[in-house]
């Protein structure tokens, strides 16, 4: 079992800054393009498909990242990998800034992503270990209120930026905030299970473990293992990012056309959504996880109800407006506050960074897929189908938490740990666990 000396005096909230600061860069990231994609389109005379590219860049490099997290995070640190993919995030914005072709700027968007994809695996772990049992929780979920600010303000900042063609300016902001990430990162430590787990060496740590993968599904993990798999499938199969990337055309399908309807509206979802994740961050420690996912959960199922039931009497824009209201508000309140808790927590230390690129790799590829078809088959079946299909993924995902998820309000990582080595069982006999076993 690690030991750590308590949490530094001041950290919890050092950490949280940090949270934010990330979550606005990658938030940010997230919808940059899609407020630039149409200057970015006429100043490049793109076609259909190399708009495409833009985003499919991206998600390759993302996959890239999650690959390299697991590694880097155990053989340089949990800081000095956050350190090292904030100036890879500078260097890439740089890039893309500059680009004078197509191939330049996806190369950029590529380097971007992999910057990402090992945000996405190094920053729970981090956080995880490096602020109080009672913060733990509320600074992850601050994490996703960052992103859905960032969100927001990539959607309105291409809207006030669209009239000069300012495309450059609009790529370029989510540099800053990365270079002011490594400049708050020198005011923080390495986190003590990382030290421990070097200072472990080939006896205990990962260079013994009998490969990876097999550790990840031997008897000790396997069943973490299979829950985090699934649950980055759910994640991404409900649809948010496809409510993310292609607001605007969703927006546009509903029925508005000009730049307020295709951008701002967008953006204020995200808003709402920024708003969802701000209350969990403020009740999540009090009232758990558990309740927090399955209600998101059940928003999530009613967004979707509402965007069928405007398709369904051929006039989206108000209930659709609201379904996407209330899906984003849902799913920020639940999934998108705490899907990646549950890698962070469970997995011991040297396999911590191995599990949560098990489930982002799952992720990414379900938002490599959801990516490539969602518009396609919004444009073949329309709204009503898509949204059928959808409600139904999201659905499954209810009974999916339901019956699996566990509480872990209070507990500490060893614990949390113990209670999935065991078969989903905790330790001491009047302590039952929350989830149906």
């Amino acid at each position: 079992m690690t030991t750590t000396r308590p949490v530094r005096r001041g950290q919890d909230a050092r950490v949280g800054i940090l949270a934010m600061i990330m979550g606005l860069t990658c938030g940010y990231d997230a919808t940059a393009m899609a407020g630039a994609l149409a200057l970015v389109t006429d100043h490049f005379a793109l076609t259909t498909t190399q708009q495409g590219s833009l985003y499919a860049a991206t998600a390759a490099g993302w996959i890239v990242g999650a690959l390299l997290g697991s590694r880097l995070v155990n053989a340089l640190g949990r800081r000095t990998t956050l350190l090292g993919l904030a100036l890879l995030y500078l260097a890439g914005t740089a890039s893309a800034v500059t680009s004078t072709d197509l191939g330049w700027l996806d190369a950029s968007r590529f380097v971007q992503g992999i910057a990402i994809g090992i945000a996405i695996v190094a920053t729970p772990i981090f956080i995880a270990e490096s602020v109080s049992t009672r913060a733990r929780g509320r600074t992850a979920v601050l994490y996703q209120v960052a992103t859905s600010l960032g969100c927001a303000t990539g959607y309105v900042g291409g809207y006030f930026l669209a009239g000069g063609g300012q495309w450059r300016l609009m790529i370029a902001v989510p540099g800053v905030l990365a270079l002011l990430t490594a400049l708050w990162l020198t005011r923080l430590p390495e986190t003590d299970r990382w030290r421990q787990l070097r200072a472990a060496g080939p006896i205990t740590g990962a260079a013994r473990a009998p490969g990876v993968l097999r550790a990840l599904f031997g008897p000790r993990h396997r069943t973490l293992t299979l829950f985090v798999i699934a649950l980055g499938f759910f994640v991404q199969a409900t649809g948010i990012n496809a409510m993310v990337f292609f607001s605007p055309r969703i927006f546009e399908h509903m029925g508005y056309t000009d730049a307020f309807g295709l951008l701002v509206l967008p953006g204020s979802v995200q808003l709402a959504g920024a708003g969802a994740a701000l209350v969990c961050a403020l009740t999540i420690d009090r009232f758990g996880r558990r309740p927090a996912l399955l209600t998101g959960t059940t928003l999530m199922g009613l967004g979707h109800a509402l965007m069928v039931l405007g398709f369904a009497v051929d006039s989206p824009e108000v209930p659709g407006f609201l379904g996407l209201l209330v899906f984003v508000v849902g799913f920020n309140s639940g999934f998108g506050a705490l899907v990646w808790v549950f890698a962070a927590e469970g997995f011991p230390d040297h396999l911590r960074g191995a599990g949560a690129s098990a489930m982002l790799l799952t992720n990414l590829t379900t938002n490599l897929v959801v990516a490539q078809f969602f518009l396609g088959l919004l444009d073949a079946a329309g709204g009503l189908a898509t949204y059928l299909v959808l409600l139904a993924v999201t659905v499954a995902a209810w009974f999916f938490v339901f019956f699996l998820a566990p509480e872990t309000k209070g507990r500490s990582l060893d614990e949390v740990q113990a209670y999935w080595e065991a078969g989903r069982r905790w330790a001491a006999a009047d302590d039952a666990p929350a989830a149906r076993t």
